[in-house]
């Protein structure tokens, strides 16, 4: 069966992995999170879009970075969100760009069940 060629890498800076949450709220992957440079203590403004949260340093924003440089998402987040403690967090870092997209469960299932389709699509025709 031939496999079919994969898109070549992006040409910024991209860092992938998953993180689980804890009973506290925090989400932690010490690669991705060290890419960004965040500090402990840094103040993070957390924008939920489209089923998934956009972290970005802003001097006024109410979440910071913790001491052991874990970032520890509001209840109220993590209730929009629908993350139970236990569930798998897709954390992509664009350290260029200092921001930071963490993908919960049912966002990451919004955004490919087209993706999927075509997939299954495209295997079948």
């Amino acid at each position: 069966m031939p496999v079919p060629a994969l898109p070549a890498p992006p040409a910024r800076d991209v860092r992938y992995g998953l993180a689980v949450l804890d009973r506290c709220g925090r989400v932690a992957d010490r690669a991705v999170l060290s890419a960004l440079a965040w500090d402990p203590g840094q103040a993070l403004a957390l924008t939920l879009i489209a089923g998934s949260v956009l972290a970005v340093p802003g001097p006024e924003a109410p979440v910071r970075v913790g001491n052991d440089g874990h970032l520890r998402l509001p209840i109220g987040v993590r209730r929009a969100c629908h993350l139970t403690v236990g569930d798998r967090v897709l954390l992509v870092a664009e350290p260029g760009a200092g921001r930071l997209f963490l993908h919960p469960p049912a966002g990451l299932t919004a955004l490919l069940d087209a993706h999927h389709a075509a997939i299954v699509e495209g295997a079948t025709s």
